[in-house]
């Protein structure tokens, strides 16, 4: 009885967005090891394995964000590469209004966002009024704050292109913190509006 040969797959090195860290997650702050233990509680098994493979070998392409939405391209297995789409939840309306005024309300809560620094009282304000700051609230039966879609045929969703998209997104959150913020529908112009 013969087995199946399969070639040997050599591991694709691309000139995109490089992860800085080999041990993601290890970073220097609560707000990157909180990013990270949510994606690792996404149960996305040997997805996520490949992902950070690919985040490593520099595989993410481009990675834009554009309100609460991220746009990025992974280079997988074949030529072209795949579209990434993450949507996360936005605070609209009277919500985003409170929240706002009570990050106002504190001089040093301001300032603190603005040196790349995230109190642990933000999340706090974002759960009062019904929202979450990370990925990961469930809103009902099936339904999650935060969206993902990849091009490529992978069934599964989250598939590795994404988790590749969320561990880069992750570097850029422990950098910039205000990131999560702006994902979530508060930008810094928002924060720093006198009105």
């Amino acid at each position: 009885m013969s087995k199946k040969k399969y070639p040997v797959r050599i591991p694709r090195y691309a000139t995109g967005i490089r992860a800085q860290e080999s041990r993601f997650g290890s970073g220097r702050n609560w707000w990157a090891k909180r990013w990270q233990d949510i994606i690792e509680g996404m149960g996305l098994g040997a997805r996520l394995g490949r992902g950070k493979n690919y985040a490593m070998s520099g595989q993410v392409l481009s990675m834009e964000i554009s309100g609460n939405r991220i746009y990025s391209r992974v280079l997988g297995a074949r030529e072209e590469p795949y579209d990434v789409t993450i949507d996360f939840r936005a605070v609209e309306g009277e919500a985003k209004r409170r929240i706002l005024s009570k990050i106002k309300a504190e001089p040093m809560t301001i300032a603190r966002i603005l040196a790349d620094d995230l109190p642990v009282e933000v999340e706090m304000f974002f759960r009062e009024e019904s929202f979450y700051l990370f990925p990961g609230g469930k809103l009902s039966p099936g339904k999650y704050d935060m969206t993902t879609d990849c091009s490529c045929p992978d069934y599964a969703n989250p598939c590795k292109h994404v988790s590749a998209v969320l561990l880069i997104l992750g570097e850029e959150i422990a950098r910039r913190p205000s990131t999560l913020l702006t994902l979530r529908g508060i930008t810094l112009e928002d924060i720093c509006d006198e009105s």
